[in-house]
C-alpha cells in the first residue's frame, strides 16, 4: 500500500504541474482534460483515506486543495473558452470544501482559500457576461484585497472593451497611483498581468479617442513586454502603434523608434562579426 501511495503522490502532484504548463501555453481544452484526471485522483485518494479513517501523508497538499485545485482550473479553461455556465459550475463544486476538511490548520486554510477564489472569480465571470450590475460591488472587494487589484483591473478593462462600458470612474477609484501596480519585486508573473493591464488599458483609451494616453500606454507595455520576452504582448503593441501613429506626437515616435533600435541592437549583437550602431548595419 505504501508504494502505491507514493505512486498516487507523485501523479497527483505531477497532474498540478501540468496544470500549470497547460495554462502557461494557453491550452485550455487540455487544462480540462488535465483537471478532470486530478478530481479522479483525489478523489480516489479520499476514498481511501475515509477507509482507512485517517489522514494519509503522500501529498504535497490536503487533499481538499486536489478537489479545489482541480475545479479551479477547469472554471478557468472554461472561462477563457467563454463558456461562462460551464465555468460557474466549476465555482459551484469548490466554493465551500468544508466538508472536506479533517480540522487540521493545512485543511482548514486550503477551505476559506478556495471559499476567497470562488467569491473573486464568481465577480469575473459576471462581469465578463455583461453584468454591469455588480461592477461596484467588485470594486469594494477589490479595495478590500489589494492583492486582487491588477487580476480584477484586467477583469474590468476587458469587459469594457468587450460590452463598450464606461469605467472611468472604477479606474479613478483603483488606480489611484500608476506606480502603486508596478510589481515591487518585479517577479515574471506579477509582471505579466502588468503588461496585461497596460495593454488592455491602451485598447480601452484608443476606444474613446484619447490616443496621447493609449499611445503611452502602448510605449510603456511595448518595453516591458520585450524585457519579459512576451512576443505576443508584444507583437499587438507593435500593431497598435503602427495603426495609431498618425496620432503620435514627436516624443512618442522617438521613444517608439528607440525601443525598435534597442531589441535590433540586441539581436544583431547576437549574429558573429555584425554591428547596428543605431543608424546602420556593419561587418567587423
Amino acid at each position: 500500500m505504501e508504494d502505491r501511495s507514493m505512486t498516487v503522490k507523485i501523479e497527483i502532484d505531477t497532474l498540478v504541474t501540468m496544470l500549470k504548463m497547460a495554462f502557461s501555453f494557453e491550452n485550455w481544452d487540455n487544462m480540462i482534460k488535465i483537471s478532470t484526471e486530478l478530481y479522479e485522483s483525489a478523489y480516489e485518494m479520499y476514498v481511501e483515506q475515509k477507509e482507512r479513517n485517517r489522514r494519509l501523508q503522500v501529498t504535497e497538499r490536503p487533499i481538499v486543495y486536489y478537489f479545489g485545485y482541480s475545479h479551479l482550473m477547469k472554471g478557468l479553461a472554461y472561462q477563457k473558452k467563454k463558456m461562462y455556465q460551464e465555468a460557474k459550475q466549476c465555482i459551484a463544486n469548490y466554493e465551500d470544501l468544508s466538508y472536506m476538511s479533517d480540522g487540521s490548520p493545512a485543511n482548514n486554510q486550503a477551505v476559506e482559500n478556495f471559499r476567497f477564489f470562488a467569491r473573486a472569480n464568481m465577480f469575473t465571470l459576471n462581469i465578463l457576461s455583461g453584468n454591469l450590475d455588480c461592477l461596484e460591488d467588485y470594486s469594494a472587494f477589490i479595495q478590500e484585497n489589494p492583492s486582487e487589484t491588477l487580476p480584477g483591473l484586467i477583469t474590468i478593462l476587458e469587459a469594457a472593451n468587450i460590452h463598450n462600458y464606461d469605467v472611468d470612474h472604477i479606474l479613478d477609484i483603483l488606480v489611484v497611483e500608476d506606480s502603486q501596480l508596478i510589481p515591487i519585486d518585479q517577479n515574471p508573473v506579477d509582471l505579466s498581468y502588468y503588461i496585461s493591464f497596460l495593454y488592455l488599458l491602451a485598447v480601452y483609451r484608443f476606444k474613446k479617442e484619447n490616443h496621447a494616453e493609449a499611445l503611452d500606454r502602448t510605449l510603456q507595455a511595448l518595453t516591458l513586454s520585450d524585457k519579459l520576452e512576451d512576443d505576443k504582448i508584444f507583437k499587438k503593441c507593435v500593431a497598435l502603434f503602427e495603426s495609431f501613429r498618425t496620432h503620435a506626437s514627436q516624443s512618442q515616435l522617438e521613444s517608439y523608434s528607440s525601443i525598435q533600435k534597442n531589441i535590433l541592437k540586441g539581436a544583431i549583437e547576437d549574429e558573429e562579426g555584425i554591428v547596428f550602431d543605431g543608424s546602420s548595419i556593419r561587418t567587423i
